[in-house]
């Protein structure tokens, strides 16, 4: 083979020395932290990281035995640490598993996986760094959303391998497997926008439950943040502001889901994403100018989405979409297909999405779909509207029929614009 080359080997010396000190830089902060010393620190996981990848330079000479040789080493030294600190009482193994993955890390770096050792550097700092954010969201997790975390697993990891691959019922549409990933797709984006509510939003204020909760449902932020309106007059701005901004986060939501089933529609549905967008943006940002700059405890109404009981309704609700959606334009044309998004969209937006994406994916046909979606997301800011009318305090219902009216008419006029002209 060709000897490595001294830039390249220069190179690998270099990401490794730097995923070492990364790591090293959480554990030197530790070890102040409390008050103890440890076995590695900002000087020694370096070393670690870089006794990983020399081995992996020169393994063409000495053979992988060096290597075997350094790891057994590195391991003896840090199994004598984790006994020497289990002899003072101090319980736990963290600094010694962050040295175990920075020598195999190292070893990525010398065999030339830079992009790949230098992202599970990252990883691993990162979850050094997160201890206390992680440890709280463990501990503030219910036993219902606990198992809610093992059902979400469960069906990512074992169901979906066992659905058949292939077309079921009138034209083949209900395809199970394909069913049962969109199913995971948008669980999983839920279930990250609960996790993210859960880390960041705590006493940061109404407009991050908007944002990260606008990710869970914007439907359920909006019928919060009405309850709030209520609770506490003063926060009625900031309440609006903070539901105007999730029914925001949902355009951007449904072009997420769409780009995810075929990039091609999104020509023809960037327009009206895009202009609900940029009102919807101006809307909240206007409104929380006017509200009261109160802390509130964020994201205590938002709840993990995710339960193997709403997997199968949402799973439910998208099968009849894509059969509603297909036999809307094979009998009634465009209209039909208008009318089925119209009314599927007051259930579920996402399945409307995803259904009518994959319809127009399939014909290689653009223009209904794309008009469809675009009135999806119009009908669902009013049934929002609606839901904001009837829970909310009067200047909550006047703040939220001014910005989702502003939005939903901008994305009808961008939608039939597409429509007529593209």
């Amino acid at each position: 083979m060709t000897p490595l080359g001294t830039a390249d080997g220069l190179e690998r010396l270099a990401v490794a020395l730097l995923i070492g000190l990364l790591i090293g830089l959480d554990r030197e902060r530790a070890e102040v932290r409390k008050a103890r010393e440890m076995f590695a620190g900002v000087r020694t996981f370096p070393l670690i990281a870089l006794a990983g990848c020399i081995p992996m330079l020169v393994i063409e000479r000495t053979g992988p035995w060096l290597l075997v040789a350094v790891f057994a080493a590195i391991a003896a030294i840090e199994m004598l640490a984790y006994r020497r600190a289990a002899e003072e009482g101090h319980v736990g193994a963290t600094t010694e598993a962050a040295g175990l993955a920075a020598f195999l890390l190292g070893v990525l770096a010398g065999a030339g996986y830079l992009l790949l050792a230098g992202a599970g550097g990252v990883v691993v700092a990162v979850l050094l760094v997160a201890k206390p954010r992680l440890e709280a969201f463990s501990l503030a997790l219910s036993t219902e959303e606990l198992a809610a975390v093992l059902e979400l697993a469960v069906i990512t990891v074992i169901v979906l391998p066992l659905l058949p691959n292939r077309g079921y019922g009138p034209w083949s549409v209900l395809n199970p497997r394909e069913i049962w990933m969109v199913v995971v797709l948008v669980a999983g984006l839920s279930f990250a926008g609960f996790v993210a509510v859960r880390l960041l939003g705590e006493r940061r204020g109404l407009a991050i439950t908007g944002a990260v909760g606008g990710l869970v449902s914007s439907t359920a932020v909006t019928m919060a943040m009405a309850d709030r309106s209520k609770e506490n007059t003063a926060l009625e701005h900031p309440a609006a502001a903070a539901a105007v901004l999730a029914s925001t986060v949902m355009a951007a939501r449904v072009a997420v889901f769409a780009g995810a089933v075929d990039t091609g529609i999104l020509p023809r549905l960037l327009p009206a994403v895009a202009a609900m967008l940029v009102v919807g943006a101006v809307g909240s940002w206007l409104l929380a100018r006017r509200g009261a700059k109160e802390i509130v405890r964020a994201g205590e109404r938002i709840r993990n989405p995710f339960s193997l009981r709403e997997a199968a309704l949402f799973a439910g609700i998208y099968g009849l979409m894509l059969v509603a959606a297909r036999a809307g334009g094979e009998y009634l044309g465009s209209g039909g297909m208008f009318a089925t998004a119209a009314v599927g969209s007051a259930a579920d937006v996402d399945a409307v999405t995803i259904a009518f994406t994959r319809i127009g994916a399939a014909s290689a046909a653009w223009r209904d779909p794309a008009a469809a979606i675009s009135l999806a997301m119009v009908v669902n800011t009013f049934v929002k509207l609606a839901l904001a009318w009837t829970r909310g305090a009067p200047v909550f219902r006047r703040d939220m029929a001014m910005a989702l009216t502003a939005m939903a008419a901008a994305g009808l006029v961008a939608g039939a614009a597409v429509f007529v002209w593209a």
